[in-house]
């Protein structure tokens, strides 16, 4: 197997251009030496990108690690630029297992002539790969691999519908198709005998008895160490934290004020539309724990001026048009001063505070009556009334409808609306050439590895792959490291993540009511109107600006309805019907369509046809 080696790329597309290396022979030379050949920084561990050759082993990492001091002290090094070379000449192949925190990690051993891919628990660093010619190429960035020779590069079309559905393209896909992503917990090896990517480390559910009160104070200092790892040696002046003003970013600037005992650095952002504008709550927390709150206003004009540099940011097709608010928040952060933000991402999906969960056990709610009242009363009684889905009669047959959806369908049943009405969007050719249950496929198979536990676990589980692991962090690091900042999650601290998979799915939501444990363990921490705040986030008002704003509605009706890139894939007629629905709708539901497609031309404009339009 015939080796070639990349660089990782950082701080946006300007690094494409050397994020690649080629004809590098397996024992002529190494994954470092070629690298080094290409000015990689040597950074100690979590400070970036480093590299080296140490008795036959060479390797490049991508390290942002929250337990460097303890890998220092266990295994005894000098620096932490030997923990990736010390660790496998102490673990092999296992090494992996010592990591904590976001890496992406390249290791060739050339005595063995094996080489070793590994990312991270959650997918906060990625890596691509090809195997094509008995040749194996890898790099940070999906497009990067066009530069060797032989790798299919034209358009995955099942991952061009998964983006429509999803928002983004689930792992192990790219948008091309000789090119893999190496998923959340895996490592992948490549030797004479193949090339194999098998998960390391999975989520396990074990849901253990233990009191409520244990539960909560046990749980508060898992939150409390996960944050103070993520902290590490940090200078406070050059650290700082996003602040939505929700509990998860609110618990975050808690512990590390409570922790330091400096005044916290947050940085909040809103818009002058006041349904998605949240610094209200931003300024309790700030108040509340005596940080130094620095927001910023999000304007149209801000957002469309940032939007091509969204774009190359991204390489491949991406929907979540929070990245604009969250690039505009991590750039202020930086013209502060600021290298370092800690992030609350992850706290939904371990703590159970998304409002879906509360709304599937809504309608988990139905299957406990017996079958008897449900299949000979209830539906029979139903069908025969008046036809038509409105009044009570209409909500009573969708409710049924949806609750007769076994999951994980029925927690998505009100999404994949590219899926559902694919005859009336979407070109058919393009349709058969994707495979029109492609992202239901890609459920079932999370679902799959989570049959033991409860179904709020399993949801859980489903979350933390899908939108934790392909989409927010993706959002989040890619945006805050175009900024310049570098970012750390604390609560995907594995220790803490593997504790609450611990306890019972009832601590999680009790009779409806979401965060039960958590707002049991941060209740003296927390100011009472955070932890009684309605989830928000960082939401961008892009079906507003589409409807209202001229720069944005012009982009989008020239791009779309004049000579898209992206026509053999979608029906004309529905494009223009979508805006015509747009126009007369005051939600932005058919905004959010919109901007999937527009970011999808955007993208094919920009990494597959080079060139930015605007």
């Amino acid at each position: 197997m015939r080796m070639i080696g990349g660089l990782f790329a950082r701080g946006g597309p300007t690094d494409v251009t050397c994020a690649l290396v080629l004809g590098m022979a397996a024992r002529a030379g190494g994954v470092a030496r070629v690298v080094a050949a290409q000015g990689a920084s040597a950074f100690f561990g979590g400070r970036g990108v480093c590299a080296g050759t140490r008795a036959g082993v060479s390797w490049v990492a991508d390290l942002e690690l929250t337990n460097t001091d303890d890998l220092r002290t266990r295994f005894g090094l000098d620096s932490p630029q030997d923990i990736v070379p010390v660790l496998y000449e102490r673990r092999g192949r296992e090494f992996v297992h010592e990591l904590r925190g976001g890496f992406a990690v390249a290791l060739h051993d050339l005595q063995r002539d094996v080489l070793v891919l590994a990312v991270d628990h959650f997918g906060i660093r990625r890596l691509f790969y090809s195997a094509v010619g008995g040749r194996l190429a890898f790099a940070s960035r999906a497009s990067a691999l066009g530069a060797v020779p032989g790798v299919d590069m034209s358009i995955d079309p099942g991952a061009i519908y998964r983006y429509l559905n999803f928002g983004f393209i689930p792992a192990p896909h790219s948008a091309y198709r000789g090119v893999r992503r190496l998923p959340p917990g895996h490592r992948l090896v490549a030797d004479g005998t193949g090339v194999r990517a098998t998960p390391y480390w999975d989520l396990t559910f074990t849901e253990d008895r233990i009191s409520l009160r244990t539960a909560a104070e046990a749980t508060y200092r898992a939150t409390e160490e996960a944050v103070a790892r993520c902290l590490g040696h940090a200078a406070m002046k050059e650290t700082g934290a996003f602040l939505s003003g929700g509990t998860d970013s609110s618990t975050v600037v808690g512990l590390m004020s409570r922790l330091t005992g400096e005044k916290v650095n947050t940085f909040s952002i809103g818009f002058g539309e006041k349904r998605y504008d949240e610094l209200e709550y931003a300024a309790i927390t700030a108040a509340h724990f005596d940080a130094a709150a620095h927001t910023h206003i999000v304007t149209p004009a801000e957002a469309f001026e940032v939007l091509p540099r969204l774009v190359d940011a991204y390489d491949e097709p991406f929907a979540n048009d929070s990245a604009i608010g969250t690039y505009c928040c991590a750039r202020v952060a930086a013209d502060s001063g600021i290298t370092r933000l800690l992030a609350g991402d992850g706290g939904d999906e371990i703590f159970g505070g998304n409002e879906r969960y509360r709304t599937d056990a809504i309608f988990s709610l139905y299957a406990r009556l017996p079958r008897f009242v449900r299949q000979r009363l209830i539906e029979p009684a139903l069908a025969v009334m008046p036809s038509g889905d409105a009044g009570i009669v209409g909500r009573a047959r969708r409710y049924v409808r949806r609750a007769s959806t076994s999951n994980p369908d029925r927690f998505y049943s009100y999404e994949f609306f590219f899926a559902q009405n694919a005859s009336d969007l979407l070109d058919p050719s393009f349709v058969a050439a994707a495979g029109a249950a492609a992202p239901l496929a890609d459920l079932a198979g999370h679902w799959r590895k989570t049959r033991s536990c409860s179904e709020l676990n399993r949801l859980l589980y489903l979350d933390l792959k899908l939108t934790i692991g392909d989409n927010d962090l993706y959002k989040v690091s890619q945006t805050s490291e175009l900024a310049g900042v570098r970012v750390s999650f604390p609560l995907l601290d594995l220790d803490l993540v593997t504790w609450l998979a611990h306890l019972p799915a009832r601590y999680k939501l009790r009779r409806l009511e979401k965060r039960y444990l958590f707002k049991r363990a941060f209740r003296e921490l927390l100011p009472s109107a955070t932890l009684a705040k309605r989830k928000h986030g960082f939401g961008v008002p892009v079906g507003s600006w589409l409807r209202t704003d001229e720069r944005f509605r012009g982009l989008a009706k020239d791009l779309l309805l004049g000579a898209p890139h992206t026509a053999p894939w979608f029906r004309r007629s529905a494009v223009e019907r979508l805006f015509a629905l747009h126009a007369a709708d005051s939600t932005s539901y058919y905004g959010s369509l919109l901007w999937t497609i527009l970011m999808l031309e955007l993208w094919h404009r920009r990494h597959v046809d080079g060139r930015v339009s605007s």
